[in-house]
């Protein structure tokens, strides 16, 4: 099993859970409640070596899902290494095309409603390191990292990292919530973000890889969230067959531990 180091292991923490709010506003790490392991978790370590492409991913959550790695033109993931060493994803540059080149990682639950959260609190996010250059034309104006559902979709749980600062939106049948982080990340700079709701409104966290962290909340009910067959996507926006669609919102950089837990 490789060691993690001190920095590596408090953003773990991090990711497996949601930062709790110290007196000075910044988030500290808590761990996964025993007993609700994560449906979905991709840490890519039985991905290929370091400057291979990435074909294949596994789950190593609990939820039965179909794990595929989806592409357009001349789109493709290369493994390179993680914040703490070990694998993560590395997904195209931009490159300012009209059409430009897409590759996501989807994930298709094998049951129809394995990955819904239904009425339960949940959280998901990931750890990721944002390129210098990263939107502007009309095909890839933003960064989506992890998303169920799109934006006209019955519900909808997203996490996009959109002009440099992280947000994240969550829809129910009783409504929408928004929430954004109050400061921008820095690029080539590996990051933990993390979104919650709860039945009393939507939290995201964001920690800079070694440092503490800090966690902004909107309150409002989301209700009951029920996707159905719609895929979960990693690093853009897909179609309800998994695809990547035009204007898909391609995240330029690195992606690294993936997770969404329920309940």
């Amino acid at each position: 099993m490789r060691k993690l180091s001190a920095p590596a292991l408090a953003l773990l923490l991090l990711l497996a859970g949601c930062g709790l709010d110290d007196a000075d506003g910044t988030a500290q790490p808590k761990s996964e409640p025993t007993g609700t392991p994560a449906s979905l978790r991709l840490d890519f370590e039985s991905a290929p070596p370091v400057g291979q492409e990435l074909d294949a991913v596994d789950n190593e959550g609990t939820a039965g899902v179909e794990m595929s790695v989806e592409r357009s033109g001349e789109g493709r993931i290369e493994v390179v290494e993680g914040p703490g060493g070990g694998h993560a994803a590395r997904f195209p540059a931009y490159d300012g095309a009209e059409v430009s080149p897409e590759a996501v990682i989807v994930a298709t639950a094998e049951e129809t409603g394995a990955l819904d959260p239904l009425d339960q609190d949940f959280r998901f996010g990931a750890s990721f390191m944002l390129d210098s250059e990263s939107s502007g034309s009309k095909s890839d104006n933003g960064d989506n990292l992890v998303q169920r559902g799109t934006f006209d979709s019955p519900g909808q749980f997203k996490i996009q990292i959109d002009n440099r600062v992280p947000s994240c939106r969550v829809l129910g049948d009783e409504g929408e919530v928004f929430v954004k982080a109050g400061t921008a990340i820095s690029s080539d700079v590996w990051y933990g973000v993390s979104c919650e709701r709860t039945a009393s409104g939507v939290s995201i966290s964001v920690t800079q890889y070694g440092e503490r962290g800090q966690t902004w909340t909107a309150e409002g009910p989301t209700g009951h969230i029920t996707l159905g067959d719609l895929p979960l996507a990693v690093g853009g926006k897909v179609s309800a067959e998994g695809l990547p669609v035009a204007s898909g919102d391609q995240f330029n950089g690195a992606v690294d531990d993936v997770f969404l837990q329920i309940g």
